[in-house]
């Protein structure tokens, strides 16, 4: 006898789940990986549109993937990318721009500074980031 659609359907189902609690998909995973969210601003105002990438710092005893977010209107949040952080230091880089057009080549249309470097500490119970560019001369795309 033929099993039917249904108890197929319940088979897989099963199968799945049983291979996500495996795996770690869903809220739980890996605990040494976190969201990071929170403001970056440039001379206080907002960043447009940008990214920021969280890079653990091998120079400091870090290892593990990269978390990345877009920023909008000066907000980022790693859960829109599913891109979590490893804990530990990380170097983070910065990249905003006016939103002016934006383009495959020009992403955040025009640039509002150069690539902005710093090093960070991320934390189990990491509260939002509050970051802040120092003003730089405005570079144009070409």
């Amino acid at each position: 006898m033929r099993p039917s659609r249904y108890l197929t359907g319940l088979a897989c189902v099963g199968a799945l789940v049983s291979l996500c609690a495996l795996t770690g998909c869903g809220h739980g995973g890996d605990p040494n990986l976190v969201h990071v969210n929170g403001t970056v601003t440039v001379d206080g105002k907002p960043i447009p549109l940008g990214l920021i990438v969280f890079e653990p710092d091998p120079a400091r005893g870090n290892s593990g993937q990269q978390g990345h977010a877009d920023i909008k209107d000066g907000k980022f949040d790693t859960r829109q990318s599913h891109k979590r952080v490893v804990l530990g230091a990380q170097v983070v880089r910065i990249t905003g721009g006016d939103g002016v057009n934006p383009e495959p080549f020009t992403p955040f249309g025009n640039l509002l500074f150069e690539e902005h470097t710093t090093q960070m500490d991320v934390t189990k119970d990491q509260p939002p980031l509050q970051l802040d560019v120092p003003g730089q001369k405005t570079k144009k795309n070409p």
